[in-house]
C-alpha cells in the first residue's frame, strides 16, 4: 500500500485459496459452466458460469481472447480466486468479469484496475505464483499485463481508498 501511496504501479497476484470468504474466497471457479445448478447440487462446485471480458482492452493485447472463456483461459481459471468487487467499490468494472451463478449473482472479478492514492493497482485473481514453469498460458497473460502496466494505456479510472483493499 505504501508503494501505491507514493505513486507506484503495483500488480497484486492473489495466491489461489488466499482470499477470505467475505472477499469471494468461498466461490469455486470452474472452467465449465454449471450443468446441474447449485440449487440441485447443494452448492457443489463450480459456482460460476465462465468469464466475460473486452478482448480489445489493452491489458489483454498480448493475450489472444474472445469476450468469453475459451481454452486459453483454462489455466487461469484453474489457478484462480474470484474477487467479490462489491466489498471494494460498487462502481468497480472488472477487466475480466467472473459470471456468478443465477442464485447468488455476486459481482465477481478475475482482473481489475484501480487508482489508490497517487498509484495505480492491477489486481489479479489469477495466481501467478504456483507452477509458473509449467503454465504457458499464465506466462503469456502475465506478459500481457506487465506490458500494459508499463505503457501509457495503464490509466485506471476508479479511485478507491486503500482501506477497502484490506479485505484482499
Amino acid at each position: 500500500l505504501q508503494r501505491l501511496q507514493e505513486g507506484g504501479n503495483v500488480l497484486l497476484s492473489l495466491r489461489k485459496g488466499s482470499l477470505p470468504a467475505e472477499a469471494g474466497g468461498e466461490v469455486e471457479i470452474g472452467f465449465s459452466s454449471i450443468f446441474w445448478n447449485t440449487s440441485w447440487t447443494l452448492g457443489q462446485a463450480p459456482h460460476t458460469l465462465g468469464i466475460l471480458c473486452n478482448p480489445a482492452h489493452p491489458a489483454l493485447s498480448e493475450f489472444p481472447t474472445e469476450y468469453y472463456s475459451d481454452y486459453q483461459w483454462w489455466d487461469a481459471m484453474s489457478y484462480s480466486s474470484a474477487i467479490e468487487t462489491a466489498k471494494i467499490d460498487k462502481n468497480l468494472k472488472p477487466i475480466v468479469r467472473v459470471i456468478d451463478d443465477w442464485f447468488t449473482n455476486r459481482p465477481l472479478a478475475l482482473l481489475f484496475e484501480v487508482k489508490v492514492g497517487k498509484g495505480k493497482l492491477l489486481v489479479s485473481g489469477v495466481d501467478f505464483w504456483q507452477n509458473m514453469d509449467k503454465r504457458v498460458e499464465a506466462k503469456q497473460l502475465l506478459y500481457s499485463l506487465k506490458k500494459y502496466m508499463c505503457s501509457d494505456n495503464f490509466k485506471p479510472i476508479l479511485n478507491v481508498c486503500s482501506q477497502s483493499l484490506l479485505v484482499l
